[in-house]
């Protein structure tokens, strides 16, 4: 008790509490008395000492030493003080109410800012942390050119965005006569849980379905649809009042802050390359098909974070949510960005699963590199992030492309193509061989069979698959091995 009350003697003359503030903790310790005596003895200007002065038949007067003189013969009197009475109780009835004791603040406590989880200290929070949220980052330097530069040939040409496999699903009949073959394979859930789990995913998946576009028979996850407003709307106005950009990397910063903001975990600029432009658009919820040109020339793109917890469910429903939950962001996090860049004076509009092929921009923008799965790879994240972004003409600096040894882990890891249900992930080197008209030709790469990857999707009831998500060791959020 007493090492605590000197502590907080030593803040208190550190200046690092207030003299309220010292007195305050030592009464939680019990030590209201102490406190006192160590307030007087630390006071600024020190009190003077006083001097008892009575006679025998009057009362006794305190006065400071200095008005008596510290020599002074001070009398001493010659009677005995007269007993006190005894104290008589007083009736209740006539009593004053007792003043209630106040409610005194509990010790201090600390609070995760990440998942709102109390400790009793600092250390248990630390500890905390550094084993639930804390992700090991490797070392990433800036290049010149993408890593996938290399594998480009001569016969890489923009993709028609018809030849998806989300599209596919809408005109192919060929690729349609394979769904309808398709045998749903059992599911470990109950009905009960089939009931929570479909009304997760629904809750999740909201936002965007409702409001991402007004096309009637819109269900998400497909992004700006032509005509149609919504959160994914082409056709809000701009702002007449421009604001005059003189400085455009102090501008991507500002952006790039106001992004995060809105809620993007990640976030890249980057030019548009043609080549990531699709040559034609595909609405599948109208079947509006047509070439593609777009008038922007900067991509803001942004990475949002999965939760791992969930993925780790997958093929089930808990991340098949997770996804949906991340659509659902994407319709807000971009339309929002998208409407500030307009309220600037610059034309701008949000984008999800439409107008460009997101992977390549990200790359180019320097959020990661591309992995044997297909996907994105991201320092933090690894491929446990969803793309959207905003194309705008708003003057930008534009970030350099990123190589943090992708190419080299991916090539001896297979983690994912063992936990593929579908099998759709090779095992082999790179290659330019097609498995559909779903594979872009002309890239030399582990070619993923996307067809296959969507049968197992309806197999599993339409409930999509995150297995190579949640085993890859760039997905884990805790990463000893790195």
């Amino acid at each position: 008790m007493f090492g605590e009350i000197n502590r907080l003697l030593k803040e208190l003359q550190q200046g690092r509490i207030s003299r309220r503030g010292f007195i305050r903790y030592a009464t939680l310790l019990g030590l209201s008395l102490g406190a006192a005596e160590a307030l007087a003895a630390c006071a600024p200007s020190p009190t003077p000492k006083t001097t008892a002065i009575a006679g025998p038949t009057e009362t006794a007067t305190l006065i400071p030493s200095y008005i008596a003189g510290e020599d002074a013969e001070v009398p001493t009197p010659e009677w005995e003080p007269t007993p006190l009475p005894p104290m008589t109780p007083t009736p209740t009835a006539t009593r004053l109410k007792a003043t209630p004791t106040p409610v005194m603040w509990e010790p201090a406590m600390w609070a995760c800012p990440s998942c709102a989880e109390r400790f009793s200290t600092q250390e248990e929070l630390v500890k905390h942390i550094l084993a639930q949220h804390a992700r090991k980052i490797p070392g990433a330097r800036r290049v010149d050119k993408p890593t996938y530069a290399p594998y480009l040939t001569d016969k890489v040409a923009r993709f028609d965005q018809r030849n998806t496999v989300f599209s596919r699903v809408m005109w192919d009949k060929d690729y349609q006569e394979q769904i309808s073959k398709v045998t749903l394979r059992q599911r470990r859930e109950t009905p009960e849980e089939m009931i929570k789990g479909r009304a997760l995913v629904a809750g999740a998946i909201y936002v965007d379905d409702a409001v991402g576009s007004l096309v009637p028979n819109y269900r998400g996850y497909s992004g700006h649809v032509r005509g149609y407003g919504g959160l994914y709307d082409w056709d809000d106005a701009v702002s007449p009042e421009r604001l005059p950009v003189e400085d455009t990397s102090a501008m991507a910063e500002h952006i790039k802050a106001v992004a995060r903001f809105y809620g993007a975990d990640l976030v890249g600029i980057c030019a548009i390359n043609p080549l990531w432009v699709y040559s034609h658009y595909y609405d599948r919820e109208t079947g509006a098909y047509g070439e593609l040109e777009i008038p922007y020339k900067y991509a803001i793109v942004m990475g949002l974070e999965m939760d791992f917890a969930s993925i780790r469910k997958s093929p089930g429903f808990p991340a098949s949510a997770a996804t949906a939950l991340i659509y659902s962001k994407m319709a807000e996090v971009s339309s929002k960005l998208a409407k500030y860049i307009r309220a600037l004076g610059y034309e701008a509009v949000p984008s999800g699963n439409d107008t460009t092929q997101n992977i390549p921009l990200a790359i180019d923008a320097g959020l990661g590199e591309i992995g044997r799965l297909g996907l994105l790879l991201t320092p933090e994240f690894g491929p446990r992030q969803r793309l959207c972004k905003v194309l705008t003409n708003l003057p930008l600096a534009t970030d350099k492309p990123i190589d943090f040894g992708m190419q080299r882990f991916c090539e001896t890891c297979l983690f994912c193509a063992h936990a593929c249900p579908a099998k759709a992930i090779p095992f082999g080197e790179r290659s330019l061989e097609q498995t559909s008209i779903s594979n872009r030709p002309g890239i030399l790469r582990w070619t993923v069979n996307v067809g296959n990857c969507y049968l197992f999707w309806r197999s599993n009831g339409g409930t999509d698959c995150s297995n190579c998500i949640a085993a890859c060791p760039w997905a884990q959020q805790n990463r000893p091995w790195l």
